[in-house]
């Protein structure tokens, strides 16, 4: 019999798939109960509506996402790039939650009160964090050659276009992101842009 946590977990991830393919407006709390096995009741008692319901699963990612950005800016004796080793990070972190990733990304492209709420809670205190990592890359001489703003839009862009156009990227170069080979290789490639956008007394990137 499963537990209240796996039960829990099962609708989320049900929730996330329906959400993304069928939006949140066309996806009902019966269409989400049918496809996880669950009664509509079970539902509304964990989530209190589809609204919880949608909070819910952008937290699921939100929350370890930025956990992710703050363990990485709390490590210590690290003699390469903040910034790159947080980037590597993430992008594991996306490989393995690449199905909330995919939901999450673009969720907050929607204009709705919801995702202005979101959007000022964490993706302001993500901004913060990846301007505390840039900072730590200073003060051990890397000098970038892009504004702040202007690099994060490009790392940030960098960072999570291929989990939000997952589809696309499968049906058109045929890679699919979800695979560990894609992480490996794709940490490269960021690599490479980040070390043409930034100059370092012969440090490199990461280790």
């Amino acid at each position: 019999m499963k537990g209240q946590r796996e039960t829990k977990s099962e609708v989320m991830t049900t929730a996330v798939d329906l959400f993304f393919t069928k939006g949140f407006h066309g996806t009902s709390i019966r269409d989400i109960s049918a496809s996880a096995g669950v009664n509509v009741g079970t539902v509304s008692y964990y989530f209190a509506g589809k609204r919880g319901l949608l909070e819910e699963c952008l937290i699921a990612f939100f929350e370890p996402y930025l956990n992710v950005l703050e363990k990485s800016l709390k490590e210590e004796k690290r003699q390469n790039s903040a910034v790159m080793s947080a980037a590597c990070e993430v992008i594991r972190f996306q490989q393995q939650h690449h199905r909330f990733a995919r939901f999450a990304w673009r969720e907050i492209t929607l204009d709705h009160q919801l995702i202005r709420e979101m959007t000022a809670c964490y993706l302001r205190k993500e901004q913060y964090l990846w301007k505390m990592l840039m900072a730590e890359d200073i003060e051990k001489g890397y000098s970038f050659k892009l504004s702040p703003s202007f690099f994060l839009i490009q790392l940030s862009s960098m960072i999570t276009t291929p989990f939000l156009q997952s589809q696309t990227v499968r049906e058109l170069w045929h890679i699919n992101t979800a695979d560990p080979y894609f992480t490996r290789q794709y940490i490269e490639t960021v690599e490479t842009w980040f070390n043409s956008v930034t100059s370092c007394y012969g440090l490199s990137a990461i280790s």
